[in-house]
């Protein structure tokens, strides 16, 4: 996954982990009806990953369109 930037402090974010006490892997559920999501090659669950900002704390999420 590609290097992010902090929209408010302008610096890198670092790749985080991101629980939900223990139960697994993050994931974005999608439909798969034959409509952009389908074309873009999307699966029905895509995985996410979390990236912090060790300035301010923000914490953002992003899909992992590349799978």
């Amino acid at each position: 996954m590609n290097e992010r930037q902090c929209p408010d402090c302008d610096v890198e974010m670092k790749k985080t982990s991101v629980s939900a006490e223990g139960v697994g892997d993050l994931y974005v559920e999608t439909d798969r009806d034959g409509g952009v999501l389908d074309r873009l090659g999307i699966d029905h669950q895509t995985p996410i990953h979390a990236f912090l900002c060790p300035e301010c704390g923000l914490t953002q999420f992003y899909a992992d369109l590349s799978e």
